[in-house]
């Protein structure tokens, strides 16, 4: 089996969402510096970079990440989907109704809109102007694709400040916080060299700290 990364290593120079933290750290000890062993103490928003929205981030009653069963972060029948994208624009049920049959099939979807590249070229309008999931579009997966353990894409959130009235109410859609269903949210992926034809399985291993929401992620896809 071959394996491929689909999680950004962090960095403090990537962008987050406006107007929230990011990403610091301070030596502690430096070899360099005379000292015989590096260390550093690591300050990191739990929603920057490629992250795992777990329900309790948006919904009062739901799961924080370390109370979620093992099963939630493992995927034996992902789905990978194209769905082309300009900065700015929304993710729609008439993007998601093509694939129906096969998301209802599928336990983890990822969507490609192609905004990965943004995220190179202009990292400012990666986060200020990236995708998003409309309300209709969360609904329509709550509703139709109850096989779904999680939804990851190659765009900062869910949410977008350029489409501001769909993103507190679809991440909430989407957590679980008006039906018993929930889908887990993976944002800021790395989907651009996935390839759907060979790929098996994803593995998603969070970061697990207690009594928080939601956790940075490393995903692996399993291929041949």
């Amino acid at each position: 089996m071959n394996y491929q990364l689909l999680s950004y290593p962090l960095d403090v120079k990537d962008p987050g969402f406006p107007g929230e933290p990011t990403l610091t750290y301070d030596i502690c000890t430096s070899t360099a510096q005379g000292d015989v062993y590096n260390s550093a103490i690591i300050h990191l928003f739990n929603h920057f970079g490629t992250h795992f929205d777990a329900p309790k981030h948006f919904n009062p009653n739901g799961l924080s990440i370390t109370e979620l069963p093992l099963t939630q972060f493992i995927y034996e029948k992902p789905l990978l989907i194209d769905v082309p994208k300009t900065a700015g624009t929304l993710i729609e049920p008439e993007d998601l109704e093509p694939y129906l049959a096969q998301i209802q099939q599928a336990d983890g979807l990822f969507i490609r809109t192609g905004l990965e590249q943004l995220r190179v070229d202009d990292p400012q309008q990666y986060a200020a102007n990236g995708g998003a999931v409309s309300i209709q579009a969360a609904k329509y997966l709550i509703d139709h694709a109850s096989n779904l353990k999680a939804i990851g894409f190659d765009f900062i959130s869910l949410a977008s400040p350029a489409n501001p009235d769909h993103g507190v109410e679809a991440h909430q859609v989407m957590l679980g916080m008006y039906k018993d269903n929930f889908i887990c949210i993976i944002e800021d992926m790395k989907l651009s060299q996935l390839n759907n034809k060979t790929l098996k399985r994803v593995l998603a291993m969070p970061l697990l700290v207690k009594g928080i929401d939601s956790a940075q992620v490393t995903v692996l896809a399993e291929g041949v």
